[in-house]
């Protein structure tokens, strides 16, 4: 059920911990307007979840970098933000797809609601093509366990967002093999 209003977490004098996966350190998070595909649209992506951000640096590191692990407080005490929070259920899996279909403009400060998965992905697409009704799909997804994301979309929002430290995540990536011959 999406709402409207302050989350559980917005309370007087609140401080959250919030992870950024990365491969390199963020500094000064702004908001990314060049990823159309998103779950909840333009913004700078974190989560409670440091566990999910490391898997966010490792994947982002894979190309170029090196993983990195950004942790920040946000001051939670802003009554005056728009802030969107979802569940797991059919208005967080319209309001994705209408996002991964570029195909939304929401006016929200933060957007806060599980992360999408290639299950989710894969349900929407048979759903899409009627290979599923929608309660169908609602209950392949039901048992699914997502981890909480949060977007911020404004300048307005970002602007409590601060930088406690980083840290550079371990990982093994995966070995190239070569083609050589050993005598």
């Amino acid at each position: 059920m999406k709402n409207t209003h302050t989350s559980r977490f917005m309370k007087s004098n609140t401080k959250v911990i919030l992870y950024h996966g990365s491969n390199q350190a963020v500094y000064q998070p702004r908001i990314n307007k060049n990823v159309f595909t998103t779950d909840f649209g333009n913004g700078f992506y974190v989560t409670a979840n440091r566990r999910q951000a490391e898997k966010w640096a490792k994947r982002k590191a894979r190309y170029s970098g090196q993983p990195t692990l950004n942790r920040y407080v946000f001051d939670a005490d802003q009554p005056d933000l728009k802030i969107l929070v979802y569940q797991a259920d059919i208005d967080w899996i319209k309001f994705v797809i209408q996002n991964r279909m570029n195909n939304i403009k929401d006016n929200s400060d933060i957007v806060i609601g599980p992360t999408a998965d290639g299950k989710l992905f894969s349900v929407v697409n048979c759903w899409k093509h009627g290979n599923l009704d929608l309660d169908e799909a609602l209950l392949k997804l039901k048992p699914s366990v997502y981890s909480e994301q949060y977007c911020f979309k404004t300048e307005r929002a970002l602007k409590d967002l601060t930088l406690i430290d980083k840290e550079l995540v371990r990982w093994f990536p995966k070995l190239v093999k070569s083609n050589f011959i050993s005598n």
